[in-house]
């Protein structure tokens, strides 16, 4: 077993020595024809281990490029998922969308998308005894309407206003509000007017959640929806007190409507009587609409005050100073912006030059002949404007061309999201942002209650019956404490 084991190894060594020089041969072989070029030429030269070398360093750089492969897949991988964020974000708001482009779900009066429209809706006395002022407040509405959809609108929306006469009567107001609401389907309501009737529709506005914005000379209510942009009647009297008292003024008389108007600037001088110590000599009241002002301007000259401070319409102001003058009576007279039509002639215009001499009135916007660059651009393009509202007296256009202004402004900061709620979230922020329009005091409105009165301080000016102008003879400023 032995001897034959030791046979069987010396044949198959024989064997392994045979079959070894056949595959060295033929690795040299393979290696002087593996190319052409001078490496393989320098690789052709190498012995036996420098093949296995390189056969081994082949098979390494395989490996390295697989594994540089697998890494580059992996990057690629978590570089996709770092993109998605990325790309969910691109698929976010966009400007390019249009018209409400961060507003989740429909709004009422909003039409979204390129092209896309936003209503709003104004009351005004377009017509009956407050006509000459309505007809202004309405024209500066549509004349700055027309402006900003001229220059392309704001954040691709442009503004269409629906509008009503309510003939300076409350209970067409009321239902030209509800009309508004209801049926033209507004947005929201701009620069109404009608001090003594804007309340009676603020049960619809809170029911529909409306905003109502830049509302004129009413009373602060501590309401949602309704922001005041204009100091308030009350304010305005305060103003118009302060400015007799600085004249020399003992005696005061109050003359004014019975109603929330008259409320108001009654408020406005018993407010400053603790201030100043003058005393109230007079309260008279009359009726809404009424042109029996005779025992009303009768208790006022018994009680011979010093001035007079009144909160009526503008026939019943011109139908006292008439009074007071044939009477021989000339105190001083001061009403609030609204009945004392500052700036122009829809209150003088309808009492006797002589009456109106020297009358009064609390300045909440900047007068038209103003030669700072906003009036002078109003101005110039009242002048050029021929739409609804042209014939009505300027100053009153410069007032509602000024509140809408600032809305626009407002607007603007929404950046496409129109919803109520982000309406009222940066309305609320302007106290520490105000906006700032050059012919009315700063829009500061701040969260309730009390933040919705926006503006604070007023003016006084004066009328000129021989050259009819006006002129500021108080700068705006807020009453004094």
């Amino acid at each position: 077993m032995a001897v034959n084991n030791l046979e069987l190894k010396d044949k198959y060594m024989k064997k392994f020595k045979y079959l070894f020089a056949i595959l060295l041969t033929f690795a040299m072989v393979s290696a002087a024809c593996g190319g052409d070029d001078d490496s393989s030429s320098s690789s052709s030269s190498s012995d036996s281990s420098s093949s296995s070398s390189d056969s081994s360093s082949s098979s390494s750089d395989s490996s390295s490029s697989e594994e540089a492969e697998e890494a580059e897949e992996a990057e690629e991988a978590e570089e996709a998922e770092e993109a998605e964020p990325a790309a969910e974000e691109a698929s976010g708001p966009n400007p390019d969308d249009g018209c409400g482009y961060a507003t989740e779900g429909d709004m009422v009066g909003i039409e979204k998308g390129v092209g896309g429209t936003v209503k709003i809706g104004t009351s005004q006395p377009f017509t009956g005894r407050a006509a000459i002022a309505g007809e202004a407040l309405l024209g500066g509405l549509i004349m700055a309407v027309d402006e900003i959809n001229a220059a392309g609108g704001i954040d691709g929306c442009n503004f269409i206003l629906a509008w009503e006469d309510d003939r300076y009567e409350i209970e067409q107001m009321v239902v030209n509000v509800r009309k508004l609401i209801d049926v033209d389907k507004v947005w929201g309501f701009v620069g109404t007017a009608g001090s003594g009737a804007i309340p009676s529709t603020y049960p619809a506005i809170e029911g529909a959640k409306t905003p109502l914005w830049g509302p004129v000379s009413p009373k602060d209510q501590d309401i949602q929806e309704v922001y005041l942009t204009n100091p308030t009647r009350t304010e305005q009297g305060r103003i118009c007190a302060d400015y007799f008292v600085s004249q020399g003024a003992k005696t005061l008389a109050v003359v004014a409507t019975d109603n929330e108007m008259g409320v108001e600037a009654l408020a406005g001088a018993r407010a400053q009587k603790e201030v100043h110590g003058y005393e109230i000599v007079a309260e008279e009241e009359i009726e809404v609409l009424s042109d029996v002002v005779v025992t009303a301007v009768l208790a006022v000259i018994e009680s011979n005050a010093d001035a007079v401070l009144t909160a009526l319409d503008s026939t019943q102001n011109a139908l006292v100073m008439d009074a007071f003058h044939e009477a021989g009576y000339s105190p001083m007279m001061c009403s609030d912006a609204g009945s004392a039509g500052v700036g122009g002639a829809s209150t003088v215009g309808l009492a006797t030059p002589e009456a109106a001499d020297g009358y009064l009135g609390a300045l909440q916007v900047a007068l038209p002949d103003d030669t700072g660059e906003f009036v002078t651009n109003w101005r110039d393009n009242w002048a050029a404007y021929d739409g609804p509202g042209k014939d009505g007296a300027a100053p009153f256009s410069l007032q509602t061309y000024s509140i809408i202004q600032s809305f626009f402004e407002l607007w603007d900061r929404l950046d496409g999201n129109y919803t109520y709620e982000n309406f009222h979230a940066q309305a609320e922020k302007l106290v520490d942002n105000p906006i700032l329009i050059p012919s009315i005091p700063p829009i500061a409105c701040g969260p309730l209650p009390t933040g919705h009165q926006c503006a604070s301080g007023a003016g006084v000016a004066v009328y000129s019956s021989a050259d009819e102008s006006w002129t500021q003879v108080k700068p705006f400023e807020s009453p004094a404490s």
